[in-house]
C-alpha cells in the first residue's frame, strides 16, 4: 500500500515539474544539392572567388543586385562597393565562405547561403542569435582551452551575452560569451556565425538563377 502510494507521488510529482525546453538546433544543410543548375553555378563562383576572377559574377548578377545598403547595385556596384579591383576586397573570402558552408531555399525560387541565413525562430532576435558552426562547439566556463567545459553546443542556437563594448573588451579575442540552454559560457569565434554576416540570395528566374544581393547587416 505504501509503495503504491509513494508512486502515485513520484508521478504527480514529474507530471507537475515543468518540462525543460530542447535547444534549438540549426544543422548545416546545402539544399543546392537538389537543383543541379544552380549547384553547378555555385561551384563555379566559388572558383572564381578563390581565383580573383569577377567575370563569372558579371555573367550571374542581376541588373538590381544588392552589394549593400548604400545604395551600390548591379555590377558597377559590386565593383564600386566591394572594391573588385583590390586583391585583398574582402569580397572573395567572404563569398568563398557563404558558400561552402550550405545553404537553403526559402521558396522554390529563392536559395540563400550560408544556411545560417535562412529562416529562423520567430524568438530569435537577429542582432544577438548566433549559430554554432563547427563540427563540434564546445561551451567553455572560461575563455581559455584548458577551462572547464559547460556543454557541447554542436549546430545549437545560442545568444551573444556580451554586446556592450566594455563587456566586449574584457573578452579576449577570438571567445564569444553566450548564452545557451545549459548555461552561460564562452564558445570560440570561428565557430559560430551571425545570420547577419555575409550572405547571398539567389533567384531563378526564366534566364536561370541570378545572384541578386551579397551583403552584410540589416
Amino acid at each position: 500500500m505504501i509503495r503504491n502510494a509513494l508512486a502515485a507521488l513520484a508521478l504527480s510529482l514529474a507530471l507537475a515539474a515543468p518540462a525543460v525546453a530542447a535547444p534549438v538546433i540549426i544543422a548545416p544543410v546545402d539544399a543546392s544539392r537538389n537543383d543541379p543548375q544552380l549547384a553547378g553555378m555555385l561551384r563555379v563562383l566559388v572558383a572564381a572567388a578563390e581565383a580573383r576572377d569577377f567575370s563569372p559574377f558579371e555573367k550571374v548578377l542581376s541588373p538590381q543586385a544588392v552589394a549593400n545598403y548604400g545604395g551600390d547595385e548591379g555590377v558597377e556596384g559590386f565593383k564600386r562597393g566591394y572594391h573588385i579591383e583590390d586583391p585583398n576586397s574582402p569580397f572573395w573570402d567572404a563569398f568563398a565562405e557563404a558558400v561552402k558552408l550550405g545553404g537553403v531555399f526559402l521558396q522554390d525560387d529563392l536559395y540563400t547561403t550560408p544556411y545560417t541565413s535562412g529562416d529562423l525562430p520567430e524568438s530569435a532576435d537577429p542582432y544577438l542569435t548566433l549559430v554554432a558552426i563547427g563540427p563540434k562547439t564546445l561551451l567553455y566556463g572560461a575563455p581559455s582551452d584548458s577551462a572547464p567545459v559547460v556543454a557541447d553546443v554542436t549546430h545549437q542556437l545560442l545568444e551573444q551575452a556580451d554586446i556592450e563594448a566594455e563587456d566586449l573588451a574584457r573578452t579576449p579575442e577570438g571567445w564569444v560569451r553566450v548564452k545557451a540552454d545549459a548555461g552561460e559560457g564562452y564558445v570560440k569565434q570561428a565557430e559560430v556565425r551571425s545570420p547577419l554576416d555575409y550572405r547571398a540570395v539567389f533567384q531563378k528566374t526564366g534566364e536561370g538563377w541570378k545572384l541578386i544581393a551579397f551583403v552584410a547587416g540589416d
